[in-house]
């Protein structure tokens, strides 16, 4: 059975209305949306071709159809076409993210939580997990003859620091010592290459200085396993009780989406700038009456925004609102490590 012009067109208004609604469409309310609209009896006769195509699904006998997650997929993907954002909804955006901290490490959580707020739904932020990441300095501030605090900078803009405090003086030649090593062991090398293992090995090489520098490579490796292991922020949690049937639902569903391999898992499965991930589609049951509108950001895809809604969510606004919002973010991380590179 072909999916010809005309059934693609019933269908793309029968997601609008259903979106606007909720409800089931009938034939009549059919007729007085579509443009030259057929006669009642033939949108019948598509609409039941339709159903057993997949794309509709009829909740009781007497009621009219509602879309199916395949024919939400097809929305989006081709009947919906492409929209732009308005430039109200631009200034918007850029208002709201005027007041954000331009940092890298916080910069994505803070765009998760105005488009919650924006759109009234749950988000999330995933940063990326650290694979390919490169350690690019790492320094010592020594604070007292028995404490110092490491810094590890990223070449994508994060840094980390930690508190150390070792068991003998701690001289400046010690300190000369260990930055040495750092620059010639430990830079330039990806965040995941700093295992335990080899992070001894380092120890081990320092000779008569092992003792006393083995704990400043050891808070290398912590902070190394941190950034390595994903970042998952949500926001508008509350939001989630009204997608679900029962509170247990809802608290299953944030099991899931604050495991950070998992979120990573489901919102990679978008490659372009903006995309939509339907609940069916991923291997999580709890996600099965949901989409997730889903935008990268930052150079190689450094992180993600998503918003969590029905199936049946407003997508012509929702995505290009999304898109332009991960564009801005993008554009404040690199003047961030431009900043960094000056």
């Amino acid at each position: 059975m072909e999916l010809t012009p005309r059934k693609k067109a019933i269908l793309a208004e029968i997601v609008k209305a259903h979106i606007q609604t909720g409800e089931p469409i009938g034939s009549k309310i059919l007729s007085q949306r579509l443009v030259s609209s057929p006669s009642t009896a033939t949108l019948r006769n598509e609409m039941s071709e339709l159903t057993e195509m997949g794309y509709l699904e009829q909740p009781h006998t007497s009621a009219g159809r509602q879309p199916t997650s395949k024919a939400y997929r097809l929305y989006v993907s081709e009947l919906m076409g492409k929209q732009d954002l308005s430039n109200e909804g631009k200034e918007i955006i850029d208002t709201m993210l005027s007041g954000v901290r331009p940092d890298v490490d916080s910069i994505g959580s803070s765009a998760a939580e105005i488009l919650s707020n924006l759109t009234g739904l749950p988000a999330i932020s995933a940063s990326g997990t650290g694979m390919g990441v490169k350690i690019k300095k790492v320094s010592l501030l020594p604070m007292g003859r028995g404490a110092a605090v490491v810094f590890v900078i990223t070449d994508d803009g994060r840094t980390r620091s930690r508190l150390v405090r070792t068991s003998g003086p701690f001289t400046p030649e010690l300190a000369l010592r260990f930055e040495n090593i750092a620059a010639s062991k430990i830079c330039g090398k990806e965040a995941s290459q700093l295992d335990k293992a080899y992070l001894q090995a380092i120890a081990i090489s320092a000779g008569f200085d092992a003792l006393s520098l083995a704990p400043l490579f050891s808070c290398v490796f912590e902070m190394a396993k941190e950034l390595r292991a994903a970042r998952v922020d949500t926001f508008g949690e509350a939001n989630l009780f009204s997608l679900c049937p029962s509170d247990a639902d809802a608290k299953r569903m944030l099991e899931i989406l604050h495991t950070g391999d998992a979120v990573h898992s489901i919102l990679s499965k978008v490659n372009t700038p903006v995309g939509v991930v339907f609940g069916d589609d991923t291997d999580y049951f709890e996600l099965a009456p949901t989409g997730m509108v889903v935008a990268s950001y930052g150079d190689n895809k450094l992180g993600r925004i998503a918003v969590i809604g029905p199936t049946r969510m407003a997508y012509e606004s929702i995505m290009p609102c999304a898109e332009y919002l991960a564009a801005r973010v993008g554009a404040l991380m690199n003047e961030v490590l431009k900043g960094l590179e000056e």
